[in-house]
């Protein structure tokens, strides 16, 4: 079983930035051969009121679920975590992260990479609570140049341009340059 902990949020702190709920799982086994589901995880959306600063800004998807198992359960054997484009579609996959990682102020880190190119990636924590469970937020965003308007991309040559080298020898003074030799 899972808490929805974003049950706790209202109405108003929670918009869809991707227009619907993203469900996510806890699957057995890593992402190479994602298994059954393990723990079923809180839908993904955006939290916050209305978006505010850049139009151009990136849609970060979270989820906060709690599940009944305790994080060295859930490390013991190979385990995954999937985002699924929707509850209708959940047979198409945005990303997964195999569980494993780092230890991080007695958080868990976990990366969570594009699924076949789909441009989603993002990071889970999981936190064990001491009592069986453990907390699992799930943060997914669109990477890449998807998203982004075509005049805010930059190809080779115009990076190429940006970065001179009369501009790179400015600076740098002699004895950095002794220093790298």
């Amino acid at each position: 079983a899972q808490e929805d902990m974003s049950d706790e949020m209202s109405g108003d702190d929670m918009m869809m930035g991707s227009m619907e709920p993203r469900p996510s799982h806890i699957h057995a086994n890593d992402c190479s051969m994602p298994g059954d589901v393990v723990a079923g995880l809180s839908d993904l959306g955006v939290v916050g009121n209305e978006a505010q600063g850049a139009e151009s800004h990136a849609h970060v998807d979270i989820g906060l679920s709690k599940v009944d198992l305790a994080l060295a359960d859930i490390l013991a054997a190979d385990h995954s975590i999937m985002v699924h484009q929707s509850a209708d579609d959940l047979g198409t996959i945005l990303a997964c992260g195999s569980i494993g990682g780092h230890d991080v102020d007695g958080r868990f880190l976990v990366g969570i990479s594009p699924w076949e190119g789909s441009g989603y990636a993002g990071i889970a924590w999981l936190t064990d609570n001491g009592d069986g469970t453990t907390d699992v937020e799930v943060t997914l965003l669109q990477t890449g140049d998807a998203g982004m308007d075509d005049d805010m991309s930059m190809d080779d040559d115009s990076m190429d341009d940006d970065m001179s080298d009369d501009d790179m020898d400015d600076d740098m003074s002699d004895d950095d340059m002794e220093d790298e030799s």
